[in-house]
């Protein structure tokens, strides 16, 4: 490979009180068969003990800087200060971005660098690799996507991966481990930490392939852990989360809506699903206990969705707090 079209990566990750993963990160980062040149670590403010420990693995190798945050501003708020500081000390060629429980395999840069087009890709927004679930032992296919209809809605590019060829193109990704490039930043600007979690990572991606190109790479891949597995409705301990992944489904719409017909169509086909959730929370036995939380928070999810309230407009801790003082498990 020459060396112009390899260019200066630097590596992005995001962490919250999870230095276990993170070091598992970071191992797999320094030893890539093409060597990052810049690691950028945010932490969102985790506990100081844990702060303790970055500063052990920060010790570990120069390439790798700390940007301590002064609150938690959730994966969003955490991804956007990552591209602005590595922006702002390094103006990279490349931006590699990844969650802090994955794991790019030793080649995986090397390959994701191999896929440019001939004569560099000016077109080219970003390069996504494969992405291998290391709980559920399988490839986790919808990371990579094709958004549709009044709602946005994210559809999987394959529902297998011999019907993935070896290089294909998508309308968005996750954040894990797609390599961005520096033209698309200069021309959609970086991530939007307003969205606070959930998201944020299909808006970026979907705002670069309105331009430019993103394409996923099927001989490059990155391990990442698999998300908890639950029942057939979500523990109360995860509504936060399910509250934020509505409300941010509303802010797509409002963005990318061609005129108010369609955002208003927009609006109301992300409802509907809603109201009926609501309605399930009043009657079914196993909502008992906790029916107005359940229907206050999806309707706090409708409400800040359609008035465009943005941030950490429901936070983590003191919701969690208030379910140990309510008993609701």
């Amino acid at each position: 490979m020459e060396k112009n079209r390899e260019g200066r990566i630097a590596a992005i990750t995001v962490t919250y009180n999870r230095t276990a993963t993170l070091k598992k990160c970071l191992e797999a980062l320094l030893h890539q068969t093409r060597p990052v040149d810049w690691i950028l670590v945010v932490d969102n403010h985790s506990r100081e003990e844990e702060q303790q420990v970055l500063r052990q693995l920060a010790a570990q190798d120069t390439r790798i800087r700390i940007v301590y945050l002064p609150d938690n501003r959730g994966g969003a708020g955490g991804f956007e200060a990552g591209m602005r500081r590595a922006r702002e000390l390094y103006d990279p060629d490349w931006y590699w971005v990844m969650d802090d429980d994955a794991y790019p395999r030793q080649d995986c840069l090397e390959q994701l660098l191999r896929a440019q087009p001939a004569g560099g890709g000016e077109n080219v927004g970003f390069l996504a690799p494969i992405i291998w679930g290391l709980d559920l032992k399988e490839y986790q296919l919808y990371h990579h996507k094709y958004i549709r209809g009044l709602t946005y809605k994210n559809i999987p590019l394959v529902s297998r991966l011999n019907e993935l060829p070896e290089t294909a193109e998508e309308d968005a990704n996750g954040f894990v481990g797609p390599l961005i490039s520096k033209r698309a930043v200069k021309q959609v600007g970086i991530a939007d930490g307003s969205l606070f979690i959930y998201g944020d990572d299909v808006e970026y991606t979907y705002r670069v392939t309105r331009r430019l190109k993103g394409c996923v790479v099927k001989s490059a891949v990155i391990e990442h852990q698999d998300p908890p597995l639950s029942g057939n409705y979500l523990n109360p301990r995860a509504w936060w989360k399910e509250y934020y992944s509505n409300r941010n489904q509303y802010f797509m719409v409002r963005k990318y809506a061609g005129n108010v017909l369609t955002r208003v169509l927009g609006y109301g086909a992300l409802t509907l699903p809603i109201i009926k959730l609501m309605g399930a929370a009043l009657v079914k036995p196993k909502y008992r206990g906790c029916r107005r939380l359940r229907t206050a928070l999806l309707f706090k999810a409708v409400r800040d969705g359609i008035a465009d309230h943005r941030g950490k407009t429901l936070d983590p801790g003191s919701y969690n707090r208030m379910l140990d003082e309510r008993d609701i498990k």
